[in-house]
């Protein structure tokens, strides 16, 4: 979040810190401390597995207080820099970086903080109590301990949180990751709509059938665009962001133990170091107890286990975002013929002044970061307007007061979330739940912008929990996703763009492999890496491969992915270079344009490249695949595939710039994970020519005939960088080794 300017001085007494082993931030199993929080005594200690466990007498109070105080424990540099963030405040309050002020603009220009406003003002008394119980116990602990390194050196005094920090986070975590990775989707079909002659033919397959009604005065509209905003400015890689996940169950009639089984893996962007997700574990005297994992600074426990319920989601792929297509004059909009004023914001950014600017529905005004600081000009404009709600929180704030799957099906049917939930209890239920909070739209699916000063065009209200698909205790004894495409039979449509099922399919092949399973199997099974894409792809070149030993490899190869495979390497070069030549042949040698679409959204790639392969008979010819073969040995120097597939732990506050000696980092890790198995991982150049590595960043397996969790935390449970548990799970997580938790 640093950029690379401004923090050598920073660098070079973090430095001398670390030279002399100064420690402010040893802890050891059994570490224990009791805090009055508010006038709640709450006890925390670390357990043997070195995560930190509240223990308090009421519940609905101490919970949220504990989940506070231990988060900024664990977490304080990293959610002060996320509230610095969401809120536009990183060049006020931290050294100038190009970086931290593209931050800000764009924070701004979305509006977390006015857009929680709003959610605030719906939200329950008991939520409300609830985040201010969170709050307390983040300011306890700020008000009560030491600021970390990073800020003393910054000269840099966080102030009191307060419930609109909280709220903010939410929404920009909703809003971004799969919500912009929406609007890029959108905006890269307006960019080859009205900038190529790429066949229109592909796209309406690829994206059927959301591109049924593009018409040549749609397009016309497109070429007629202002200032579109490049896409290179949507990339937030150093902020946090949700992307894909798996999550599965099965009742008791497919498990050994007669309960149901979980197992879940998020995935986020591993770069940027500590992991957003905290393991947090609670106890209370009145019987509650729950663990699981809370995005930093937020008062959700997102997933996890209770004394009777357990729940993990992945992300849905729900259309909850949409750019429309604004006609500006004289600083109003249009609306069937009648112009209405723009509402601007003016905000100050490092001494300057931006410009923002509003429809009364919430479109925002996009226009590139570089012009955001002078008035609007007459012209057609995207503009961007995200779907909010404050329903649905109640399950992820107070997860121990639902017992079972069905009163959890009720409490979360809408949320600005967008995601899919999977229960267990210890009754023996398993279920499913579509969540979200998606427009009502009579033109179109979402996946194309429409002209907004056409009334019909806009968002009529929202589905209703009703509309979203349910399943309770399925025939088949299982249920599992991994961001498909998943659609209420006869429903509304809420979805435009899903992933590939390969990971869903693989997953579904294993879970029909027995008759019986236990968290064992599980466990085996998020740690899988046969590659789907890899069978159907070497299946199509096996006829034109010749006799050299890589190809006889090739020819050979178990199609799964493990540090020391040759034949992994070779494939995973292979498909790059199909991929690359494939999106040639389709975008007519544009080099720029393929790199820019893959740095953007890499996902709108390989859905693009999936259908050129599989589904437009003729596109992908032999010559092609020997073409691209011929090439791939010419590359070919002998690599494993731990020798390609590298990841690194970069710190929030440093990016990078540490010596490797200080331990502040881990870099150039080999793994075996790879972009489409159940084992994921995805490394990508982003935007500014930065490598990001995305991968499972917590994995969880639960038994509900017992009382534990078996887990891995992809980095550490403390973010402290002196602190002797830094970065204690990093070789759990390379090696597949689970830690038990005990409720």
């Amino acid at each position: 979040m640093n950029g690379k300017k401004g923090l050598s001085i920073l660098v070079v007494i973090a430095v001398s810190f670390m030279a002399f082993n100064i420690n402010w931030q040893y802890e050891y199993p059994g570490w224990t401390t009791t805090v009055n929080i508010t006038g709640s005594l709450i006890t925390f200690t670390r357990s043997d597995e070195m995560i930190l466990v509240a223990k308090g007498k009421d519940s609905d109070v101490d919970y949220h207080k504990a989940l506070g105080w231990m988060n900024l424990h664990d977490r304080y540099v990293q959610m002060c820099l996320y509230r610095l963030a969401t809120l536009g405040l990183l060049t006020k309050h931290l050294p100038f970086t190009e970086a931290s002020l593209k931050i800000d603009i764009k924070s701004n220009n979305l509006n977390s903080y006015g857009m929680s406003m709003k959610v605030i003002s719906k939200l329950d008394a008991t939520c409300l109590r609830n985040i201010q119980n969170f709050v307390d116990g983040v300011n306890a602990y700020l008000e009560t301990h030491p600021r970390p390194i990073e800020f003393v050196l910054l000269n840099y005094y966080p102030e009191p949180f307060v419930v609109t920090d909280v709220v903010s986070l939410w929404i920009f975590i909703s809003l971004s990751g799969l919500n912009e990775q929406s609007l890029s989707t959108e905006k890269i079909l307006v960019e080859i709509l009205a900038e190529t002659d790429a066949d229109l033919d592909i796209l309406k397959t690829t994206f059927s059938p959301h591109l049924n009604g593009i018409d040549d005065e749609l397009i016309n509209i497109y070429k007629s665009l202002t200032n579109i905003r490049p896409l290179g400015d949507h990339d937030t890689s150093d902020l946090p962001k949700m992307t894909n996940s798996n999550n599965w169950v099965v009742s008791g009639t497919l498990s050994e133990s007669g309960l149901p089984i979980m197992a879940a893996d998020p995935h986020m962007p591993l770069t940027a170091f500590p992991n957003i997700f905290y393991e947090a574990h609670y106890i209370g005297e009145d019987g509650h107890k729950v663990f699981g994992i809370s995005p930093s600074g937020t008062a959700l426990m997102l997933m996890g286990r209770t004394g009777k319920l357990t729940y993990s989601l992945t992300f849905g792929m729900l259309d909850m975002a949409d750019y429309f297509i604004e006609n500006i004059v004289d600083g109003q909009y249009e609306r069937d013929g009648v112009f209405h004023p723009l509402q601007k914001r003016s905000v100050t950014i490092h001494n300057q002044t931006f410009l923002f600017y509003d429809t009364h529905e919430g479109h925002t005004i996009e226009r590139s970061l570089d012009v955001s600081h002078k008035p609007l000009v007459d012209g057609k404009y995207l503009a961007a307007r995200f779907s909010l709600t404050s329903e649905g929180l109640y399950g992820f704030l107070m997860p121990f007061k639902i017992d079972d799957v069905q009163s959890a099906q009720r409490a979360s049917q809408q949320n600005m979330l967008g995601v899919n939930m999977l229960y267990a209890d210890v009754k023996g239920n398993i279920g499913y739940q579509q969540v979200g909070n998606v427009p009502k739209r009579s033109k179109s699916t979402g996946l194309l912008p429409q002209p907004a000063w056409k009334s019909e065009n806009l968002w009529q209200g929202y589905l209703s929990g009703e509309d979203y698909h349910s399943i309770l205790n399925p025939p088949e004894g299982f249920i599992a996703t991994a961001n498909n495409h998943i659609q209420a039979p006869g429903g509304p449509n809420v979805a435009t763009f899903s992933l590939q099922h390969n990971r869903l399919d693989r997953i579904t092949h294993l879970l029909k492999s027995k008759d019986k399973f236990n968290a064992e199997d599980f466990k085996r099974f998020q740690s899988d890496t046969y590659s789907l894409v890899a069978e159907r792809v070497v299946n199509l070149i096996k006829p034109v491969l010749g006799q050299t030993a890589i190809e006889e490899e090739l020819r050979n190869w178990d199609l799964r992915s493990t540090i020391d495979s040759r034949p992994a390497a070779f494939f995973k070069m292979f498909y790059e270079v199909l991929s690359r030549d494939i999106l040639m042949k389709l975008f007519h040698q544009d080099e720029v344009r393929i790199a820019k679409y893959t740095r953007c959204n890499a996902y709108f790639v390989i859905k693009l490249v999936k259908t050129l392969i599989d589904d437009i008979p003729g596109f992908t010819t032999q010559k092609m695949l020997v073409d691209a073969l011929q090439h791939t040995l010419a590359l070919y120097k002998g690599q494993r595939y731990g020798d390609l597939e590298k990841m690194s732990f970069k710190n929030d506050a440093f990016g990078g710039l540490l010596p490797r000696w200080t331990g502040v980092d881990a870099l150039d890790l080999p793994t075996n994970h790879c972009a489409e198995c159940i084992k994921v991982g995805q490394a990508s150049i982003n935007m500014q020519g930065e490598r990001v590595y995305i991968s499972q960043a917590w994995r969880m397996v639960t038994d509900m005939s017992t009382d534990v969790v078996e887990s891995i935390l992809a980095g550490g449970p403390s973010g402290n960088i002196l602190s002797n548990i830094y970065m204690r799970e990093i070789d759990l997580w390379l090696t597949d080794t689970y830690k038990k938790i005990h409720l």
